[in-house]
Formats: C-alpha cells, sequence, structure tokens
C-alpha cells in the first residue's frame, strides 16, 4: 500500500507540475499529437482504401467465351461446375440471343445488325470470383485453370488494374511503417529534451534527495510519469485531429462514392486502433523520459 502511495503521490505531483506551466505543456503536448497523427492518418487512409478496394473487386468479373458449338445443356454442366468452385462467388450464363439484344442496346446497331442472317456470338459465362482472392496472380491462377477446360474458347479478364492497386498498396504500407519508425523517433526525442531541461531544472532538489538517501528509482519516478503524461496527452490529441479530419471528409466522401455507384463510408480509427496509438505514445514517453533521467543520474555521479 506504501508502494503504491507512492506512485500515486509521484503521478499528482508531476501532473501539477504540468498544469503549472500550461502553456509549455500544451505545445509540448501539441508536438507529440502532431508528429502521432501524421502516421495515424495514413494508417486510416490505407484502411479505408483496403475496405474500398475490397468493395470494387466484388465487380471484378471475368468474362468467358466458350466455342461456337458447345450446345446449351453443355452450358448448363460447366455453370454447375463453376459455381462447386470455392474460389468462384457466383456465375451466369448469357445466350447468344440475349447477347445479341443486349449488343443492340449498347452499340446503337439495330439496322446493321438486322442483317444478319446467323448470330455470331457464342455462349458467354460471366464468372465474379471470390472476394477472398486478395493477389492478382489469384485471378491469374484461376483463369489459366479455367482455360483448360475443353468449352472455354477465351477468358477476357482486366487484371492491370488490380496489379496497380496491389503495388501501390504495399509501397503505402512501407511508407507508412518507415513514416512511423522516423515520427516515432521524434516523439522520443522531445519527450527527452523536455525531461532533460526538467532535471537541470531541479538538480539542486535531486542533490538533497540523494543526500538524504533517496534511491535512483525514487528520483526517476515523477519524471517517468511526467514522460508517460506527455505521451498520454499526446496520443489524444493526435487521435482528436485525425477524428476531426475524418469526419471532415466523411460527407464529401460518401458523395463521391455515390456517383461512383458505391455504397462507401468512410471509417475512423476505431477502438483497438485508438488503444494502440495510445499505448504507443504512452510508452514512447515512458521511454524517452527514462533515457533522460538514467543518462543525468549516470552524469551526476
Amino acid at each position: 500500500m506504501n508502494y503504491l502511495t507512492r506512485h500515486i503521490q509521484s503521478g499528482l505531483y508531476s501532473l501539477g507540475k504540468l498544469f503549472r506551466s500550461p502553456f509549455s505543456s500544451l505545445m509540448t503536448c501539441l508536438i507529440i499529437g502532431i508528429a502521432l497523427a501524421l502516421p495515424a492518418l495514413l494508417f486510416v487512409a490505407l484502411k479505408n482504401a483496403e475496405a474500398m478496394s475490397g468493395s470494387i473487386k466484388q465487380t471484378l468479373a471475368m468474362t468467358i467465351y466458350l466455342k461456337q458449338d458447345t450446345s446449351s445443356s453443355q452450358v448448363y454442366e460447366l455453370l454447375q461446375t463453376l459455381k462447386s468452385q470455392k474460389e468462384i462467388k457466383n456465375a451466369r450464363a448469357i445466350s447468344p440471343a440475349d447477347g445479341l439484344k443486349e449488343l443492340q442496346k449498347q452499340a446503337g446497331l439495330d439496322s446493321a445488325l438486322e442483317k444478319l442472317t446467323d448470330n455470331p456470338l457464342p455462349w458467354v459465362i460471366l464468372v465474379e470470383p471470390n472476394t477472398k482472392l486478395e493477389q492478382p496472380v489469384e485471378f491469374e491462377t484461376l483463369s489459366h485453370s479455367l482455360e483448360k477446360l475443353p468449352q472455354v474458347d477465351n477468358i477476357q479478364l482486366d487484371i492491370l488494374w488490380v496489379k496497380r492497386l496491389a503495388s501501390f498498396m504495399s509501397l503505402a504500407h512501407r511508407i507508412l511503417f518507415a513514416l512511423a519508425i522516423f515520427l516515432s523517433i521524434a516523439v522520443l526525442l522531445i519527450v527527452n529534451s523536455m525531461i532533460r531541461s526538467a532535471t537541470e531544472q531541479h538538480h539542486k532538489e535531486i542533490e538533497i534527495i540523494k543526500l538524504i538517501g533517496g534511491t535512483y528509482a525514487f528520483i526517476r519516478r515523477p519524471f517517468l510519469y511526467a514522460g508517460m503524461a506527455y505521451g498520454l496527452f499526446g496520443g489524444l490529441l493526435a487521435w482528436l485531429l485525425v477524428t476531426l479530419l475524418v469526419l471532415a471528409l466523411k460527407s464529401p466522401a460518401e458523395a463521391l462514392s455515390e456517383l461512383y455507384g458505391n455504397q462507401f463510408s468512410l471509417a475512423g480509427m476505431g477502438l483497438s486502433n485508438f488503444l494502440v496509438l495510445l499505448s504507443g505514445s504512452i510508452g514512447l514517453g515512458l521511454a524517452g523520459s527514462w533515457l533522460a533521467v538514467t543518462k543525468y543520474l549516470h552524469e551526476a555521479q
């Protein structure tokens, strides 16, 4: 109980020191918040981009052109075979007659197509791959396996944009990782500098505590809580900045998605990511303050 009481006293003392110099404390927390908000914003953007790409992939379809001599019974059997595969979410057939009607509507060539004595269009099957297929190579593997079917003449799949999207997401994740490391080091240095300055301001007090038998752990404790407080308030400010920006962009993003016929809603950080951000910022504050105080005590020996 006595040990817990000492920790509570050190925590309250550290908070009191921060509130007694509100301007400098606010500026420090704001700098930490902005530094943490940058990778957090990129993370939220990537999370929304992944959600959007997932909804876009639902519209990705393979167009399978069957051979001219394929009968309707063979088409039905092939359709059932395709639907039974786990890589395929859905499949539907388009007869030559339906294909000709659709072509007339889209191309506006009614008079020219009416002169045709025979329907040149083959049976077509539209295949919607399973949304669990994430990588472009998985779509290509599925396409190559379907090409081996005896009734299949040709397969059309626009995979280029999937490859571009995958490459962009991979690059963005690497940028996020590097940015998070660099800015975490910046937060560490900011807290280290503030705590280093605080130890120098309380040099005489520290010397008196050492003379009366105060341990290094006792001397270090209030500074550690001060660093954790900087990290806590900096993390809260980072979360607030990210949340305000998401709220500001939510309505325009939804309006833009509706123009493309897609129901997409911009998402924020979420509770789990908020807790990760907060624990990370507190940990950086604790690490920065521990390094500063340990170095000071080592030099003061």
